[in-house]
């Protein structure tokens, strides 16, 4: 019975892996744009392309469609949710509001990792590639909350990360961008270091507004 048992838990954690590795493929393709939003998911095609049976590959979707960047319809199965100006517009507010919030309470904490994020900064001011800006940009947000205690605030943030992601790329296809998105993460550790957590708090509002209108005006809106 015991060798029975250890069989199927080791079957059910191979599932989970290969389930997470396809969801994290599928991730990719929808951030970089392989999989453009409002584009139907061919799931033969796509189990061809990941070299997966469809299975996996439909509770994969799933847990993307959960997680909003997918959806799902009877008749015409998966579609990349399509970019949209609404998502932007509430997401990014909730997202900066967070992450100051988990920047307020552990601002005994943010000292440790100035240096790191200095260095994070350096490296995302020499990215050459959407994908490589959005790995320091990402690590960098990522690090600056990472001194937060709040397990449950940790998650929200996340979630909202990952719902942001390909619009986080598209923003970063933009080389013009940069140089703002730097000088404003910048500005931040500065407040930071001269223990400004006000003029911090008002670094990181910025950041996000300056991002959300960006990618706003790229949409076409004013």
């Amino acid at each position: 019975m015991a060798i029975l048992r250890n069989s199927t838990l080791s079957k059910t954690t191979g599932r989970k892996r290969l389930r997470e590795a396809l969801r994290l493929a599928l991730l990719d393709l929808i951030v970089k744009g392989k999989l453009k939003g409002g584009e139907r998911i061919n799931e033969s095609r796509t189990s061809r392309l990941l070299k997966a049976s469809r299975t996996p590959l439909r509770e994969a979707l799933l847990q993307l469609e959960k997680e909003g960047l997918v959806r799902s319809d009877v008749r015409s199965g998966f579609t990349v949710g399509p970019l949209s100006s609404r998502e932007v517009r509430e997401v990014y507010p909730i997202l900066a509001q967070l992450e100051c919030l988990a920047v307020r309470t552990s601002a005994r904490f943010v000292a440790t990792v100035l240096p790191q994020l200095s260095r994070i900064n350096a490296h995302f001011a020499r990215a050459r590639t959407p994908e490589r800006a959005l790995e320091q940009d990402t690590l960098w947000h990522t690090t600056l909350t990472s001194q937060s205690k709040n397990a449950r605030l940790a998650t929200l943030i996340a979630t909202l990360r990952l719902a942001i992601r390909r619009y986080e790329h598209f923003y970063m296809a933009d080389s013009k961008l940069l140089p703002t998105s730097v000088a404003q993460h910048a500005d931040i550790i500065a407040a930071l270091q001269g223990n400004n957590l006000e003029a911090a708090i008002k670094a990181i509002e910025e950041n996000y507004v300056f991002g959300m209108h960006a990618l706003l005006g790229k949409m076409g809106e004013e």
